[in-house]
């Protein structure tokens, strides 16, 4: 598609979503009978308080949307939130982001930039966040720093997830499904309800699923599948009238076979030589083939508990309604993975599952009093605090087993690689060279094998407060403080484990070892907001914040260019309107922002080895906007958004370089966009239920999802070949329900506009001017659920 013609269809785009929402709102000073749009409860302040109300950019997005639509995965629920994006399609690209900042992919061991919270608990990997979307409450995103509250790794933002709770009469679902283009069966279900009288009350969910990945893999004659599992137990004990506990326990495994990265631009004289191994490889990332030689698996194991006890007394310390809660947890998770991460036929590059399966694991403690206090010197109405104690330690392992077959990369060398730092002009094959390549050195001193592995600790501790001054009815202010104080410790190797190191050159591999490494990092993140009632249903608002990303140690790295990386701050400036219009109807939001960064973390891939960089200096600015409104005409509702988004590297004259034959060593991405980062992005979700056959016990529904992502590129290095074209999509859906929700039917056809979109594009390992890419699925996927309640 030429850059005209993307242009133009930007263009179109974004006027059929400004022109729906200008009818949208334009039309609606013809309503009459207003229905009322319920309030939208969240727990921002980590207390529960109107949406309208809390004064920062909110999305939320309900148990209800998610389950008529679907959706089983956050990646198609963050579709329908502005400047927001994530993909966790394996457990190796989790990303995640939120106005341009956030968790890149291939980061295994790499702090998020993005919170994580499930049910008030915060997990430090965002691979965590597919494990809570079933039997979903809702999903709270909380965009712009988040540290006063949440803590660390919020400088983007946070997902705050809140599955169902026990509930105080025996109930429960069970939902089965069934997808066809990716063949896919899933089973869902819940039971719920008191064990022990009143007192003691227990939930007991679980998902399962099954299906392929669309992707067949010619060279290895298999197909790509991904089966998954969960289970969450929680339990909710009423101790006495003032005191209660929570327990939360989850176990959640997910195992993928095959890769879907395959590649999606190559030069002929490298495909010849592919087809010598594989007749069916083609530069065609949509094709559903890969053509990979190596057993390639990406799991996921995941375990973790919480107990919480809140204590409500009468008062505390003059302090009314006081709330104080005690928050213990532990999780853990394992990726064991295998790769062969050269994207070809040819036996040259495998990544060997770790034997330990590089485990992350956290155990932390928060404790947290909330309530009312008088106002200092009588000024003002009331004042709500939240004043807290953090602590946590956490442990993370990153291993890499890299075996190197030789006879491959004399083919790659044929196939124009860079090997050795030379570059043949042309295959020699071509020119008589009579020798079959594929077994020229034999003996098993083909083979050659390198390890690599880092050893991480982390004791992190942070002191927290807020207070939301009220000195009006309609002006508040808020005024927070976070304290953290983190200390890790570490070791980092690379060796070569077996063979002569001739291909160690290619890979700039070098025999190091750093047994003692240690970081020391404090920091003090404060905000300040001030939100007013213009009108009894509109509020404007302004705040302030700081974030921070704590440094780390560079995953496994292959030599010791870059054994450390520095930590993220971020300074944040937004200002925004909260609005219920026509009588309590529509609800309009909107907001501005501004926001600059200090040693944004990137991880990249260089065409030979992952490092990691810190960009001196970047910004994100840009506004967002989302409705929903509840028109004049029975069953119908509308929902839309809309954002835009100017993110840049401001200052980064030491950027990762392009993978060229030059192999220049950096390039400067000063003024050059971040990646992941789309300028335009929208959605528009039409939704109409009317009662069927003159009957208000049987309700049907239609209702489509329509999504805007603009181009954006999808490496670090910013390189032209690695930006994605602008998608549409469109997704509708037809429902049948009982009144009372007893039991439904929902029919889902997703991308009908057969987009093809993708996760992530990076170089061909050596060969420079050839490109991989992992697709998401380009075909529309039908399926159907039904589901039944009692």
């Amino acid at each position: 598609m030429s850059k005209h013609e993307r242009m133009s269809r930007s263009i179109q785009a974004r006027s059929t979503l400004f022109g729906v929402l200008i009818s949208v709102l334009g039309v609606s000073a013809w309503a009459a009978s207003p229905r009322v749009i319920e309030e939208v409860i969240v727990t921002a302040n980590k207390k529960a308080e109107s949406a309208q109300d809390v004064p920062l950019s909110i999305s939320v997005i309900s148990a209800d949307f998610i389950q008529e639509s679907g959706i089983a995965d956050v990646s198609e629920i963050t579709r329908y939130i502005p400047n927001v994006t994530f993909d966790a399609s394996l457990a190796l690209y989790t990303t995640i982001t939120i106005r341009g900042f956030g968790t890149p992919p291939l980061g295994v061991g790499f702090e998020p930039s993005i919170g994580l919270v499930i049910d008030d608990v915060p997990y430090g990997r965002s691979t965590f966040a597919q494990d809570a979307v079933f039997d979903i409450d809702r999903l709270e995103v909380l965009r712009g720093p988040q540290g006063t509250l949440f803590g660390k790794n919020t400088l983007g933002g946070v997902l705050n997830f809140h599955t169902m709770d026990p509930s105080a009469e025996p109930e429960g679902f069970i939902k089965l499904g069934r997808g066809e283009n990716i063949e896919s069966s899933t089973a869902e279900g819940a039971l719920s309800g008191p064990l022990v009288g009143d007192n003691l009350l227990a939930r007991i969910a679980m998902r399962v699923s099954a299906a392929d990945t669309l992707e067949f893999n010619s060279t290895r004659n298999e197909q790509q599948t991904q089966d998954d599992k969960a289970l969450r137990l929680k339990l909710a004990w009423l101790i006495s009238d003032s005191l209660s506990a929570n327990f939360t326990g989850l176990y959640a495994e997910s195992m993928t076979k095959g890769y879907t990265q395959s590649l999606t631009k190559a030069s002929e004289r490298s495909l010849r030589v592919f087809r010598e191994y594989d007749p069916k490889v083609e530069a065609d990332a949509y094709d559903q083939n890969t053509s990979t030689d190596s057993p390639t698996r990406s799991d996921r194991e995941v375990q973790a508990a919480s107990l919480s006890l809140i204590w409500r007394p009468d008062s505390l310390f003059g302090i009314q309604a006081p709330e104080l809660t005690t928050i213990a947890a532990w999780s853990e998770v394992i990726i064991p993975y295998s790769l062969d991460v050269d994207y070809s036929p040819v036996n040259l590059v495998a990544f060997n599952e770790p034997p330990d399966g590089n485990p992350y694991s956290s155990s932390s403690l928060e404790v947290r009093l909330a309530g009312e206090i008088a106002p200092p010197f009588g000024l003002g109405e009331s004042l709500d605090m939240v004043v807290g104690v953090f602590a946590q330690h956490s442990t993370n392992s990153v291993f890499q087993e890299i075996d190197v077959d030789l006879n491959g990369l004399i083919a790659f060398g044929r196939a124009g690689a860079i090997v050795q730092n030379i570059q043949f002009p042309l295959d020699p094959i071509l020119i008589g060279l009579p020798v079959d390549t594929s077994g020229l050195i034999i003996g098993g001193l083909e083979r050659e094998r390198y390890i690599s592995g880092t050893d991480a600790e982390t004791d992190s501790f942070a002191l927290f407060s807020q207070f939301n001054w009220s000195f009006t009815e309609r002006l508040t202010a808020t005024f927070g403080l976070r304290y953290g104080a983190d200390e890790s410790s570490g070791a980092s190797f690379s060796q070569v484990a077996d063979g002569n190191s001739i291909s160690g050159g290619s890979l700039n591999q070098r025999n190091f070892d750093a047994p003692n490494l240690k970081r020391k990092e404090t920091n003090v993140s404060p905000k300040f907001a001030l939100n007013y009632a213009v009108l009894p249903d509109v509020n404007v608002y302004m705040n302030a914040a700081k974030g921070f990303k704590a440094g780390g140690f560079d995953p496994a790295p292959l030599n010791d260019d870059h054994l450390q990386y520095d930590g993220e701050e971020t300074l944040t400036y937004e200002a925004g309107i909260k609005s219920r219009l026509l009588g309590g109807s529509l609800t309009l939001n909107m907001a501005v922002f501004d926001s600059d960064v200090k040693n944004l973390q990137i991880r990249t891939f260089s065409g030979v080895t992952l490092t990691t960089f810190n960009a001196p200096e970047s910004a994100s600015r840009g506004a967002e906007m989302d409705f929903f409104w509840l028109p004049p005409i029975d069953g119908l509702s509308l929902a839309g958004s809309l954002a835009y988004l100017d993110a840049n590297y401001v200052y980064f004259p030491e950027g990762p370089p392009l993978f060229t034959p030059e192999q220049d060593q950096t390039q400067d991405l000063s003024g050059r966009p971040l990646p992941y980062a789309p300028r335009w992005s929208g959605s528009l979700s039409p939704r109409w239920e009317i009662p069927l056959f003159g009957s208000d016990h049987l309700l049907g529904s239609i209702r489509m999802n329509i999504s805007y992502t603009g181009e954006r590129y999808q490496d670090s290095d910013i390189d032209p070949n690695t930006l994605q074209d602008e998608i549409t999509r469109i997704d509708a859906g037809l429902g049948l329900r009982s009144e009372r929700d007893q039991w439904s039917v929902n029919f889902q056809a997703r991308n009908l506009s057969r987009e093809q979109d993708s996760v992530l594009i990076l170089d061909q390992p050596l060969i420079p001017g050839n490109y991989t890419k992992a697709p998401l699925p380009d075909q529309t996927i039908y399926q159907m659920d039904i589901r039944f309640s009692f």
